[in-house]
C-alpha cells in the first residue's frame, strides 16, 4: 500500500511547487520549470495539463527573438484561492472597531449587506414554484463558496444546507450575519416559512434551513 501512496504524495507536492513557482517568479516555460524543479519536460507537461484542466493554470504562445515560439504558463485568478487569506480575522477586527464606536453601525452594515444581496441576486431567483426558487438560491450560494445543497423531503418540506460559511469568524461573534442571511432568503424566496434548524456558528455541521411550501 505504501508504494501506491508515495507517488500520489509526490504528485501533489510537485503540483504545489509549480503553483508556488508561478506565483513567486511569474510566467515560466516548460523548460524553465523543469530546470528549477529538476524533473523532465514530460513530467512538467503532465502536471501543467492537469493544472490547466483544473482551471488553475493558463498559457499563451510567446515569440522569442531567436528560435521557435514557445508556450508560457501562468496562474489563473482561480489559483489565488489556494493561498492563505486573513480576510476573516480582518473582518472581525473591523466589526469590533465599528461596535466599539457605535453598536448600531454593525447592524447597519449587515442590513445594508443583506439589501445588496437582494439587489444582486433577487432577479436570479425567479422560479414559478417555491421549489424552483430554493434550487436557484442553492445554486447561487454554491457559486459563492457555501457548499450549498438542496433537497426535498417526503412530506414536501424543502431543505437548504450550507456546509461552509465564508464569514463564520464574524458570525460566531456577531449573530447579525446569520439573521440577515435568513432575511435575505425570505425576501428572494418570497416566503416567511423558513426556519434555521442548525447553524455552523453555533457548532452545527452545517447551516440547515427548513422551508415549508
Amino acid at each position: 500500500m505504501s508504494v501506491d501512496v508515495m507517488p500520489r504524495q509526490e504528485e501533489t507536492s510537485t503540483r504545489r511547487e509549480i503553483i508556488n513557482l508561478l506565483r513567486v517568479v511569474g510566467p515560466l516555460t516548460v523548460g524553465e520549470l523543469g530546470e528549477r524543479l529538476h524533473i523532465t519536460h514530460v513530467a512538467v507537461r503532465r502536471h501543467l495539463t492537469s493544472l490547466e484542466r483544473d482551471g488553475l493554470v493558463t498559457s499563451v504562445q510567446q515569440r522569442l527573438p531567436m528560435g521557435r515560439p514557445t508556450r508560457v504558463y501562468s496562474l489563473t485568478e482561480a489559483a489565488d484561492n489556494l493561498f492563505p487569506k486573513k480576510y476573516g480575522a480582518m473582518m472581525v477586527e473591523l466589526l469590533d472597531f465599528m461596535h466599539d464606536t457605535d453598536p448600531a453601525l454593525v447592524e447597519d452594515f449587515f442590513r445594508r449587506r443583506g439589501e445588496e444581496l437582494v439587489a444582486r441576486y433577487g432577479g436570479d431567483v425567479d422560479g414559478d414554484t417555491l421549489s424552483e426558487r430554493v434550487e436557484q438560491l442553492a445554486a447561487i450560494q454554491q457559486a459563492n463558496g457555501y457548499l450549498a445543497q438542496f433537497e426535498k423531503e417526503e412530506d414536501g418540506t424543502l431543505v437548504l444546507k450550507e456546509f461552509n460559511c465564508p464569514v463564520h469568524l464574524a458570525s460566531r461573534r456577531y449573530p447579525h450575519a446569520c439573521n440577515h442571511e435568513l432575511q435575505f432568503f425570505k425576501t428572494v424566496l418570497g416566503t416567511e416559512n423558513i426556519e434555521r434548524v442548525e447553524c455552523i456558528a453555533k457548532g452545527g455541521q452545517c447551516c440547515r434551513y427548513r422551508i415549508q411550501p
